[in-house]
């Protein structure tokens, strides 16, 4: 029987619930600060746009009104939104490398309705129109397409039990008709999925940079904040600066563990990606590339395949757990090596195109498969973080939500967000390296 991610990592986490009972969740688990030195490889998303033009470090002690930690969709649309509901406050973003390095320049490009582990309601359907209006309104060109997305399975079993209860107005496609489509016997069927759409990740991030620097918030790269201390005034940290902050956001979703903020309800898992070079128009259409453009393989780790817009075909999967919640990952050169057999398995006429892009990633992720927001060290320091591998407009709507909240700007919406109380408790780092570590390996596609 196979499992969807989400049931999986129930399973695990109801087997070791018990671990993470007080006194016993923290046994084993070293002391561990935040990666301030960590390089971060291009992904073949920032290598296709202009680079940001570069913005100084903090090197002097500030006061702000609003003070964001992270520059990816969440932390920058918090600052623009907050900007624009109160445009006499002092806003600042601090991230700790290049603007826009982290998850958001290296996901899949996949933008869904749907919260993980929500499902779409209304207040994700809003959360799209709003991601929408602002792509719109500030006139990013991010190659947003609609639609050309399945969900694949490898497993007849599994594919019939799909099959068998399709919902109305689901389409169902044969494995025949993915062979003669994609060029692969790998698959046993697929169903349409109207539920997402793509675009480009390194442009929409860039068009975020721009928007909260119209706006007039100050942006500072390469200034890692080391600490989070509560109090009102709260305080930030940094190798060469301090900021004394009316109200903080911490958006660093996978790295926020490391602040000693959620460690015991989220932790990070780690991706690879490997792309072939452009193909040509010409092969585009004989591989059946641009056909259903982004693929989902429906397994408890899933593998997510895409065709960019410039013509690149790239495989995603999951690596697993790096110990101490750490957001290195070592043994790039095995990952690569994994990716590259797992997508000639898939598509076996890839061992004819040259792979020439590779980068890694990190997501953060809860048991439950929830996202977290809420206030952190007194109510006037919030965070938002774990969106399980599903983080474009999520992201995007968390930290237009958080500008409400923090502004005490009404939105009812604010009310529907996932706290930190809830979710399974994940164990200390000795049962993480001792479960999850496995369990991640046995589940890993062929």
């Amino acid at each position: 029987m196979k499992l969807s991610r989400r049931s999986f990592l129930y399973a695990a986490g109801i087997g070791v619930g018990a671990l993470a009972a007080p006194g016993v969740g923290g046994l084993m688990t070293s002391h561990t600060g935040v990666e301030t030195s960590t390089p971060r490889g291009e992904s073949l998303w920032t290598s296709e746009i202009p680079p940001l033009p570069p913005v100084s470090p903090l090197e002097n002690d500030r006061a702000v009104d609003l003070a964001i930690v992270g520059s990816g969709y969440t932390g920058l649309a918090c600052a623009y939104y907050a900007k624009r509901m109160r445009p006499d406050w002092s806003v600042i973003v601090l991230e700790s490398h290049r603007l826009g390095s982290g998850a958001s320049s290296r996901n899949s490009g996949a933008v869904s309705t749907a919260y993980r582990g929500v499902g779409t309601n209304g207040m994700t359907l809003r959360g799209y129109e709003r991601l929408m209006r602002f792509i719109e309104e500030e006139e990013i060109e991010c190659d947003f397409t609609r639609g050309g997305v399945i969900e694949l399975y490898p497993s007849s079993r599994q594919a019939e039990r799909v099959r068998s209860s399709l919902s109305s107005g689901q389409k169902w496609i044969s494995a025949s008709e993915l062979e003669e489509g994609m060029h692969t016997p790998f698959y046993a069927g697929a169903v349409e999925n109207e539920e997402y759409s793509t675009l480009h990740p390194a442009k929409l991030v860039a068009g975020h940079v721009r928007a909260a620097q119209r706006l007039g918030v100050d942006l500072f790269e390469n200034s890692p904040v080391v600490e989070v201390k509560g109090g009102k005034p709260a305080e930030l940290v940094t190798p060469k600066a301090r900021v004394r902050a009316n109200y903080v956001f911490i958006a660093t979703n996978a790295h926020t563990p490391r602040l000693g903020l959620l460690k015991y309800v989220m932790m990070p898992v780690h991706q690879y990606t490997f792309a072939t070079r452009r193909l040509t128009e010409e092969e585009i259409k004989i591989y059946g590339v641009d056909r259903w453009n982004m693929r989902f393989e429906r397994s408890v780790l899933p593998v997510t395949t895409h065709v960019t817009p410039s013509g690149h075909f790239f495989i995603r999967i999951v690596l697993g757990y790096a110990g101490h919640n750490s957001c290195e990952w070592k043994g790039i050169g095995r990952a690569r090596n994994r990716a590259a057999e797992m997508f000639r398995r898939r598509y076996p006429w890839i061992s004819d195109v040259e792979l020439t892009h590779g980068w890694h990633g990190v997501t953060g992720h809860t048991l439950l498969g929830r996202e977290i927001a809420c206030p952190v060290l007194g109510e006037n320091v919030h965070v938002s973080a774990a969106y399980n591998g599903l983080g474009v407009m999520p992201g995007h709507n968390n930290g237009y939500l958080t500008a409400c909240r923090i502004t005490g700007q009404p939105e009812p919406d604010i009310s529907l967000l996932s706290g930190a109380s809830g979710h399974i408790p994940i164990p200390g780092e000795f049962y993480r390296s001792l479960i999850f570590k496995p369990f991640m390996a046995v589940a890993a596609p062929a």
